[in-house]
C-alpha cells in the first residue's frame, strides 16, 4: 500500500464528517469518489494521477445525477405549515376597520397586525375574519362563516 491509500481514507473520513455537520447532500458525493480512488489505490492497478482524475469523474457526476433526486426524496414530508404560514386558514375577529382606502388591525397571540380585506371588501370592526395569504406585512383576510362554538371560542 502506498501513500495514496492513506490519503484517500483521510479524504473519506473529512468528506463525512462535512457532510454530518452540514444538510447540504455535497460533500457526501466526495465520499463516494473517495471510496472508489481508494480502492484503486488499494488494488495499486492505476497511477496516482488516474486515481484522482477518476475520484473527480466519480464525485461530480454523483453530485451531478444524485443530488436533486436525494434531496427531493429526503424532503418529500416536509409540507408541515411552520411559522407564518400557520396563519392562512386561521380566523380572528377584527379590532379595527378596514376597506378599500384603510388599513385595519387584528391581533394575533399579542400581536397586532396589518389587516387588508380581499379584493379591498369592507369589513367593519368586531367582524370574525379568515386569513386568505399574507402580502408584505399585511395579512389579506376575508369574512368568515362561523358557527355558535368558534363564536365564544373569539370572544376569550
Amino acid at each position: 500500500m502506498d501513500y495514496m491509500f492513506w490519503v484517500w481514507i483521510g479524504v473519506v473520513i473529512l468528506s463525512v464528517i462535512v457532510e454530518l455537520t452540514t444538510t447540504e447532500l455535497i460533500s457526501i458525493w466526495f465520499t463516494f469518489g473517495g471510496v472508489v480512488a481508494l480502492i484503486l489505490s488499494a488494488t495499486g492497478a492505476v497511477e496516482t494521477v488516474w486515481q484522482i482524475v477518476i475520484f473527480f469523474a466519480t464525485s461530480a457526476l454523483l453530485l451531478a445525477l444524485l443530488r436533486k433526486i436525494t434531496m427531493k426524496f429526503l424532503l418529500k414530508n416536509t409540507t408541515t405549515k411552520t411559522n407564518l404560514d400557520a396563519l392562512v386558514g386561521q380566523k380572528y375577529r377584527m379590532l379595527e376597520r378596514t376597506d378599500f382606502e384603510t388599513v385595519g388591525k387584528l391581533k394575533v397571540k399579542d400581536l397586532e397586525w396589518s389587516v387588508v380585506g380581499e379584493n379591498q371588501q369592507t369589513i367593519e370592526k368586531g367582524a370574525v375574519v379568515e386569513v386568505v395569504r399574507i402580502s408584505g406585512n399585511k395579512l389579506v383576510v376575508k369574512e368568515a362563516k362561523q358557527d355558535t362554538q368558534e363564536n365564544e371560542k373569539l370572544k376569550k
